[in-house]
């Protein structure tokens, strides 16, 4: 069992009230289920060895919404409420059998192993997805989310490879790839041996979300040209930051001097 530095902690094992509150989640999630002849479908074996993907996503969500209700009102703080919710979502997976999984359903197992922080369960699950996408949007949000799992498992190349085998989907289906690389990529791949190929690949996400084209009217649209800007900011930071620390400072320079260009557009040096 893993264990966590949290308020009341003690060395090698969940605190109490983490214990506590885990077993509330577990209790509050099948409490009503009926008994007798119905199976339950929170019980794994019930449903063949692999528990229905709304059921797993239905006791998440739960879980989720009420961990965020205690950090909301002071009782855990943000960071604990990430915690338990992977233990909370290793011990949904513990017994799923990621072989048996619909090959229709595997990217909605991939996020739940991913939430789990099963690296090496969501990348079997994400390989499975890849393989048959439903559509261009699974394709890439599934590819970028299995490049996420090599760089936890510090296949760094392979997860570069795979971030940049979706720059060839058309422009209005760039849009997830800044975000995935910036914001998960890059952070689980840098320190590996790779940081100059990862300032590339930032520098190259940028001009993928520069030629990104969304409906300016819906919400996606609006949100998508409000964090535009700042998505630009930090991954520039990022790029130079990584450019120097991999001994580049020719391409550090460059970057700089792209990043003062490319956010004066924007009214922010």
């Amino acid at each position: 069992m893993r264990s966590i530095a949290t308020r009341g902690s003690t060395r090698g094992g969940w605190p109490a009230w983490a214990k506590a509150l885990l077993a509330s989640l577990a209790l509050a999630i099948v409490a009503g289920c009926q008994t007798g002849q119905l199976p339950d479908p929170n019980d794994p074996v019930s449903m063949g060895g692999v528990v229905s993907i709304a059921v797993l996503r239905r006791n998440l969500d739960y879980a989720n919404r009420m961990l965020e209700h205690r950090a909301e009102v002071g009782e855990i703080s943000s960071e604990e409420r990430m915690l338990l919710l992977q233990r909370y979502a290793e011990d949904l997976v513990q017994k799923i059998d990621v072989d048996k999984i619909a090959a229709s359903q595997a990217w909605e197992y991939g996020d739940v192993f991913k939430t789990a922080g099963r690296w090496d369960l969501a990348k079997k699950a994400y390989e499975i997805a890849v393989q048959s996408p439903r559509n261009e949007d699974r394709r890439v949000n599934d590819t970028l989310r299995l490049a996420l799992c090599e760089a936890q498992l510090g296949n760094v190349e392979r997860a570069i490879e795979l971030a940049r085998s979706v720059f060839d989907t058309d422009d209005r289906g760039t849009a997830p790839i800044l975000p995935a690389v910036l914001l998960e990529i890059v952070p689980a791949a840098e320190g590996k041996g790779f940081d100059g190929e990862l300032a590339d690949l930032l520098v190259d996400a940028i001009a993928q979300h520069e030629r990104t084209i969304v409906d300016p009217q819906s919400e996606g649209g609006k949100a998508f040209f409000r964090a535009k800007p700042i998505h630009y900011r930090d991954a520039y930071r990022k790029a130079i930051a990584l450019y120097t620390l991999a001994d580049m400072p020719e391409k550090a320079e460059e970057t700089r001097r792209a990043a003062q260009e490319a956010l004066g557009k924007f009214g922010r040096a």
